[in-house]
Formats: structure tokens, C-alpha cells, sequence
């Protein structure tokens, strides 16, 4: 069978979800919001320079291209990225990324700008690829391409890649699917070791997201996005900028001790499972996380996040895991979503808690950041500007969005 390349990929912003976090391990109204105060902070941008999605997809993808990338897979890697911003996940998107793992390792060496990407293994309804240390993103959308081309005839199929890098946020996968009126799946192994394991001192696993996204007709799709800790680790870079203390069970020092205060962020080794305790449901989030390694890692034959070779660990070595449903192999699309409204809907119809703000579902405050931020433009943090300013003048890069 033929194998799409990523410029044969069209590169369009979706509607994705914000999972809202909650305080994990506690039930306590007060802590609650504290815990909703904080992302609030998180979310204001001081001293923002507004940029709209088309021309920050550009500049990006200028940079990728001076760092070695072919025009299409820059384009493409850009516009994953731009995609995180235009809908709030602001940890997956240029500001805390392009410096830590893309542009960086584009330029150290360690991700290979000119992959050859290939199907190393195959059945109907199942392939392997090596991404040949190539950027996570084309990787991405190239395997659930083809999950989404399997499954056409076989009604479900799974796409594994080994041997690639950082992929962005997993929500975009799971919702390249939407349009095919299937419902798409994807989780990511590997990277720095991250999640301290429950009654464990060091941290051993990465982060390992997972997404799920499920198409409706009128409302917006439910598309859950998460990593298997407690917080996404990129939240505390943003504290860190902003200057913002965090809530308990983002961070932990070596001796077992939470860390809330964002200047002793150097002290942080790593995070606690989703819950936190055991009896918050650790043992839950230990083994969403270790899904994400059976699933992106040794099914496809590649080291768990744990077991990456430590001259291996420096590049963070990543892999991925794809899957794509046809809903009509089980019933009528079109029945399908009109009963996801109805689901959808209800739930965000039932009754708030007294001061508590209306209820949403995973999918739905995505869709008001891509609608703020498509009038407004993406606010991109001073320190964000000047780092790209620089890389501009160094990669003899045009400047093009202002600031």
C-alpha cells in the first residue's frame, strides 16, 4: 500500500479540549480553588505580544526550516504546535517548547531534520513506523493518517512509532479522527523520567499522555487530553516565568516533600502519579501511565520511558501509539453524534455547586479560546519574544510578528 508523506497532510487549526485540573487529593472546596486560581494566573499572560495563528505558524516553521527541516514538515510541525496555543494548552505550544525539546534539538543534533520515516512492520490493521528520530509531530499525523486509512476497511486499526521525538499535545491525534466520523486515540512513552511511582523516591516514567476524542453533531466533540500525572510538568515552566506558586502534588523534592513554592523549583525532581496518595487513586494514574508504555513502547519494541539508555535520555527519545474506531461499524454516525449532543448537553445543563462556575466537559473550553484567540491573536509571553528574537538574528530568520 502507498504511505502518505506529510505533504500530502492538509495542516488546519481543530476545535481541542482543556481538561480542567482539580487539586488532586483533596476534596476540600478551599483547596479547590486555590487550585483554580492558580491556572487561572497561569493563563494571564503579562506583558503579552498578540500574534495571530497564520503568521506564528510561518515564523515557526522559518525557523525549523533554517534549522535544517524541509518546508512541508516544518509547516506541519509549526501548525501542531500553533494548534496548542489556539486552543489554551499554552504547555504544549511555542512558548515552552520550541526552545526546550524542537529547535534545540534540531540544532544539538539529536532530532534528525531530514528523517527517512518508514513502515517497519505491517498487517491490515496494524503498522509500525520508524520515525528515524524525526520531529514527534510528522510522525504523529502520518500514523494516525494511516490508522484512519486501515481502519476505513477494518473498521478499527493501531499504529505504533518507535524511535521519534516529543510529539505536542496527544489531543491532536485523537482528533485528526473527528472528521472521518471515527473516534481517535493516542498516548506517548518516553522522554524525561517524570512520575515518581507510587512509594517510589526517584522518578521513572515520563509523563506518558493520553487522548481520547469522540466526534457529536452540534456541540463540540469530547476530546479528553491528559498526562498520567498529577499536572502537566510544562505548567511549572509557566509558574516559574510568571512567578507563581503551585498547589500541592505538582512537584516533589527528593526526600518525598511537595514543593508549592515556585523559587525552589530547582529542588523539584518530579511529580506523583494522577492522585497523588494511594488513597486519592495513585495506583489509577501509575497505571494509565504504564498503559502508555505498553501501548507506544513495547508494542512496537522500544524501551519504556524507565529503561531509555541514559545517553539516549539527554535527546529525549519518545514513542507513540495511534488508533482510530469508524463509528459506523457499530451503528449510524449520524445517530451516534446526535446522542453524544444529548449526553453533552445534559451534562452541561446540570446544576453548578453553590459559587461554583457552570459545569463543562473535556471539549468544550477549548472551543472558546480557539474562538477568543482566532480575534485576538495567541499571547506570547515577553520571554518568549525575546528568545525567538534571538533565534531569529542567529538563524538569519526574518522577523515577521511584531513584538
Amino acid at each position: 500500500m502507498r504511505f502518505r508523506t506529510a505533504s500530502n497532510i492538509p495542516i488546519r487549526v481543530h476545535i481541542a479540549p482543556k481538561i480542567l485540573a482539580k487539586q488532586a487529593g483533596s476534596n476540600d472546596p478551599k483547596k479547590v480553588q486555590i487550585s483554580n486560581m492558580v491556572l487561572e494566573k497561569l493563563k494571564q499572560v503579562p506583558d503579552p505580544t498578540y500574534v495571530h495563528a497564520g503568521p506564528l505558524t510561518d515564523f515557526v516553521s522559518s525557523l525549523f526550516v533554517a534549522a535544517g527541516m524541509p518546508a512541508a514538515g516544518a509547516q506541519l510541525s509549526a501548525a501542531v504546535l500553533v494548534d496548542a496555543d489556539m486552543n489554551g494548552i499554552d504547555t504544549h505550544g511555542v512558548s515552552y517548547n520550541i526552545d526546550h525539546h524542537y529547535l534545540v534539538g534540531l540544532l544539538d543534533g539529536y532530532i534528525n531534520p531530514t528523517p527517512d520515516m518508514k513502515v517497519t512492520y505491517e498487517t491490515p490493521g496494524t503498522a509500525v513506523i520508524d520515525a528515524d528520530r524525526g520531529m514527534g509531530m510528522i510522525a504523529g499525523v502520518m500514523a494516525m493518517e494511516l490508522a484512519i486509512e486501515k481502519a476505513a476497511t477494518t473498521g478499527i486499526a493501531s499504529v505504533a512509532v518507535n524511535n521519534s521525538s516529543h510529539y505536542g499535545a496527544a489531543g491532536y491525534y485523537a482528533r485528526q479522527a473527528l472528521d472521518h466520523d471515527m473516534i481517535g486515540f493516542s498516548m506517548s512513552s518516553g522522554g524525561k523520567n517524570v512520575i515518581i511511582p507510587l512509594n517510589g523516591r526517584w522518578p521513572w516514567m515520563g509523563t506518558n499522555p493520553m487522548a481520547f476524542a469522540a466526534p457529536a453533531d452540534r456541540e463540540p466533540a469530547f476530546v479528553i487530553d491528559m498526562a498520567s500525572s498529577i499536572s502537566s510538568f510544562g505548567k511549572l515552566a509557566i509558574a516559574e516565568s510568571f512567578g507563581v506558586d503551585i498547589p500541592v502534588g505538582w512537584a516533589q523534592d527528593a526526600n518525598g516533600n511537595t514543593v508549592t513554592d515556585i523559587t525552589r523549583r530547582n529542588e523539584v525532581i518530579g511529580q506523583p502519579p494522577l492522585g497523588g496518595t494511594h488513597e486519592q487513586g495513585a495506583h489509577k494514574g501509575m497505571g494509565i501511565g504504564m498503559m502508555a508504555d505498553v501501548l507506544s513502547a513495547i508494542l512496537p519494541n522500544e524501551p519504556v520511558s524507565g529503561l531509555v539508555p541514559d545517553e539516549a535520555k539527554g535527546g529525549g527519545r519518545f514513542c507513540h501509539y495511534f488508533q482510530a474506531t469508524r463509528i459506523d461499524g457499530f451503528r449510524p454516525a449520524a445517530e451516534f453524534k446526535a446522542d453524544m449532543d444529548v449526553m453533552l448537553r445534559t451534562l452541561r445543563e446540570q446544576e453548578s455547586a453553590p459559587g461554583a462556575p457552570d459545569i463543562q466537559y473535556p471539549g468544550n473550553p477549548d472551543a472558546e479560546y480557539v474562538k477568543k484567540r482566532t480575534e485576538t491573536g495567541i499571547p506570547l509571553p515577553r520571554h518568549t519574544v525575546n528568545y525567538f528574537k534571538q533565534m531569529a538574528d542567529q538563524l538569519n530568520v526574518a522577523w515577521t510578528i511584531g513584538g
